[in-house]
């Protein structure tokens, strides 16, 4: 007997064969997707490109096969799972030439990978129309391997980019993505999307207005969207006072409002600028004392309604930062235990984490915010197998296209499947495909067990 079995991620798909007689059941499978929100601070006192430690180490800025912070939360290990980020959003670059296409360079570079990560063409601009003042404009860059850019669409006050300023309270231009996995259909409810923004800096009811006025615009283009549209609300919000009119407003009750992962809830009375709740805190790697940075996202994300993307709990959290290291204190603090047996390689080099420290010091005055998702992908199906010699043929229906499948076998079927022999590799070059796993198929065995899986 031969037994095959599909498994797309956690999830295991059996389709069993016994003389002759083929069945098959399929249920749906999950990609992880990687989301990473990141101000870069490379539009400050003259600083255009990335800066050091970000893609490279600081003393080998150049080194992309090294790493950098970027590498490292590829690296980190979230219940169980280490991978490259999919989505990275960011603030304060200066221009996509300038900052961020060096960026999506350097993840190739260092993945091994042309063209797997790029970046939305779109420049987004700010107050004056001027993208090399005022901290610069909000991008984002992706890996094309999992994920699909359908739009990217700027969010202005009414009456366009010229009222970027005082007078919207919106400074820098507020980009939407639109996204859906790569290499399927494209739907209702495998898309989502994304908004980036910068709010307003400074303390004072003056520029609690302004940020609360930025929020209002958001808001008011989420209810543009459908009521079970799947959204994240991220970037460097610039306040650590939930009780702040711009908090309040993109949290409270209405069409799409945003939740706090960190207070979901929505309790008003809490504070995070203080000398407390230390590993939420973003601001900065070298004194750490402020939460700016957040990744929201719409109740359907949070609370996981089937059929779109869900966020994975507890994986939400600072790179860099578990509350270990004093207020006011330096990540590179030796009793920093944010990375402590929690990387695993994953790329042509191993970033260990004092590295991955001193570079957080180097690559921004802020820190990351990480966070794990699924979105669900197509059931895929065997259509039909054949044996030739010691080769086994399967054909598949209902692939991803680009994806990257195995097959694993193994004698026994009760042995855990990270014991299991990988004998073939495949791309997948469209939905239905054709599999060949050669010298595989042994007349000498009593039997064998095969799983086709898909990255």
């Amino acid at each position: 007997m031969i037994l095959f079995k599909i498994k797309p991620c956690a999830t295991l798909l059996p389709v069993f064969f016994a003389l002759g007689i083929f069945t098959l059941t399929a249920t749906a499978q999950t990609r992880i997707l990687r989301m990473v929100t990141y101000n870069l601070g490379a539009d400050i006192n003259g600083i255009t490109a990335p800066q050091p430690g970000l893609i490279a180490p600081p003393g080998d800025p150049n080194n992309y096969a090294a790493g950098g912070v970027l590498e490292g939360i590829g690296e980190e290990l979230l219940n169980g799972n280490a991978q490259p980020i999919d989505i990275l959003a960011l603030q304060e670059t200066t221009s996509n030439p300038a900052t961020v296409s060096p960026i999506a360079n350097a993840l190739n570079a260092f993945y091994g990978g042309p063209r797997l990560f790029t970046n939305s063409t779109y420049q987004a601009t700010e107050s004056g129309n001027f993208a090399a003042s005022g901290n610069g404009p909000n991008a984002i860059v992706f890996n094309t391997r999992t994920v699909q850019l359908l739009a990217s669409v700027p969010v202005d006050p009414p009456g366009g980019t010229s009222q970027l300023g005082s007078t919207s309270g919106e400074y820098r231009e507020v980009m939407r993505y639109q996204f859906a996995p790569a290499g399927v259909a494209t739907n209702g409810a495998n898309t989502f999307y994304i908004y980036v923004s910068h709010f307003k800096s400074g303390t004072g009811t003056t520029n609690e207005g302004y940020r609360n006025g930025e929020a209002q615009i958001i808001r008011n283009n989420a209810a543009t969207l459908s009521a079970t549209a799947r959204i994240l609300y991220v970037g460097d919000f610039n306040t650590g006072v939930a009780a702040e009119a711009m908090y309040v407003t993109l949290t409270t009750a209405g069409s799409n409002p945003a939740l706090d992962p960190v207070n979901p809830t929505g309790n008003t009375n809490l504070v995070w600028d203080s000398n407390s709740v230390l590993d939420v805190k973003t601001f900065s790697p070298t004194a750490i004392h402020y939460r700016d940075d957040y990744q929201m996202m719409t109740t359907n994300v949070y609370f996981g309604t089937a059929g779109g993307l869900k966020f994975i709990s507890g994986t939400y959290h600072v790179f860099g930062n578990n509350g270990s290291i004093a207020y006011l204190g330096n990540v590179t603090a030796a009793g920093n235990t944010a990375l402590s047996n929690k990387l695993a390689t994953n790329g042509p080099v191993f970033i260990a984490a004092a590295q991955l420290f001193l570079d957080l010091t180097n690559a921004s005055d802020h820190l990351p915010v990480v966070a794990d998702f699924t979105i669900p992908l197509p059931a895929p199906r065997i259509s039909n197998f054949s044996f030739s010699g010691n080769n086994l043929t399967l054909a598949v229906t209902n692939g991803v296209t680009n994806a990257v499948y195995n097959v694993l076998m193994s004698t026994d079927l009760t042995t855990g499947l990270t014991n299991w022999t990988s004998v073939a590799t495949n791309i997948a070059t469209g939905g239905n495909f054709i599999f060949t796993a050669t010298n595989v198929v042994s007349s000498a065995a009593a039997r064998r067990f095969y799983l086709l899986t898909v990255k």
